[in-house]
């Protein structure tokens, strides 16, 4: 009897590395998130500290008008770069959604071809069932003839 051998195993060899590299894309782009929501955070820190500091500079009264344009425009420069820090944030993400749908197609994908192989191993399994018991009849019959013969 010849050894099962799945018919499309190279395919799922593909599927299969494909969804590696996936996971390794997503883990990255997981790590690439955490890194700008942290330069996120950063930026908040750095703007609560200015506006602390301008509230505080405000309240003592030594604060002339070069003063509060420098530190409104050092504010105002902050919130832009919080805002363009949002911006990569979302684009992340983005990125993010489309290779987990990438690996999601992939995944079932590869559970499909893993169906198949399955079924197949079971079809080659019955077949072989039905070779041997083939077998065993063929041996029977020659048995029960070659007696008779005999006797």
């Amino acid at each position: 009897m010849r050894r099962f051998k799945f018919t499309l195993t190279s395919l799922l060899n593909v599927k299969i590395s494909l969804e590696k590299q996936k996971m390794l894309e997503l883990a990255d782009q997981n790590r690439i998130i955490i890194m700008l929501e942290q330069e996120l955070d950063a930026l908040k820190t750095r703007l609560n500290d200015s506006t602390d500091e301008y509230n505080l500079k405000m309240e003592r009264g030594g604060m002339n008008a070069g003063d509060i344009a420098a530190y409104s425009t050092g504010i105002r420069a902050l919130f832009d770069r919080i805002a363009g820090q949002l911006e990569k944030i979302r684009r992340a993400v983005k990125v993010k959604e489309r290779i987990t749908n990438e690996l999601v197609a992939l995944m079932g994908e590869r559970k499909m071809l893993e169906n198949l192989k399955e079924k197949q191993y079971q079809e080659y399994l019955e077949e072989a069932r039905r070779e041997e018991a083939k077998i065993m009849d063929d041996f029977m019959s020659t048995k029960i003839i070659g007696d008779q013969e005999d006797g």
